[in-house]
């Protein structure tokens, strides 16, 4: 059953609280994007302390950020409900996966365009999902990556039954219909809800078409 999650990629916290406003009377459940300059030629906000003002949400926190293994602990807040973790962007893959576990927290793997499955396959067993990325880490707002809609079915065969799908990046109005027909479990959606004129009622519109396609599919 396919949900959308909405995505927030700002560069502030005054930004990140303006998007939530928007949304709040819909949902609690956000993803939110932390990127660095360094891993993606682009910088968003960082400030993991400010999740603390946000206690009535929930979050998924996609760490497009090299990170050593002790470096996850600061973002283990009690309203993180999911890291995502770019494994390829850490000296210590290993480390940091064992590290991020410890948090009790949900873990799911970021597949990128350009990463060969063979690089993070061997770490499927220990992770709650993958999260396939259809453009670039770093800003929202980017084309999607064409071989995106082909990835998930290259990953179905090899996860287990409760492991989850998500795509992440290009989610439009044009493509949603493809994902899900594909049966993907989320998809995040950044500037195809917020750069519109009307934010909540675009996100209400998409949840309405995500549910008539899966009734008719």
């Amino acid at each position: 059953m396919t949900k959308i999650i909405p995505a927030i990629n700002a560069q502030s916290f005054e930004e990140i609280r303006k998007k939530i406003e928007i949304l709040k009377d819909l949902t609690t459940y956000f993803h939110l994007d932390v990127a660095s300059l360094e891993f993606t030629g682009y910088q968003t906000w960082q400030n993991a302390e400010d999740l603390n003002k946000l206690l009535t949400y929930q979050f998924d926190l996609h760490l497009m950020i090299s990170l050593k293994p002790q470096e996850i602990l600061k973002w283990s807040k009690e309203n993180v409900k999911n890291f995502i973790l770019h494994l390829e962007a850490s000296t210590n893959p290993d480390g940091l996966l064992k590290m991020a576990k410890k948090t009790k927290r949900g873990i799911f793997i970021a597949w990128p365009p350009g990463m060969e499955l063979s690089f993070f396959k061997k770490y499927l067993p220990y992770v709650n999902g993958v999260l396939i990325l259809g453009v670039m880490p770093g800003k929202s707002g980017q084309k999607i990556f064409p071989d995106t809609f082909y990835l998930p079915e290259r990953l179905k065969p090899i996860l287990k039954p409760k492991q989850k799908i998500i795509i992440d990046g290009g989610v439009n109005r044009e493509n949603i219909h493809q994902f899900v027909s594909l049966g993907v479990d989320y998809l995040v959606m950044a500037s195809a809800i917020f750069n519109t004129e009307n934010p909540a009622n675009t996100y209400q519109e998409f949840n309405s078409i995500v549910k008539k396609l899966r009734v008719s599919g």
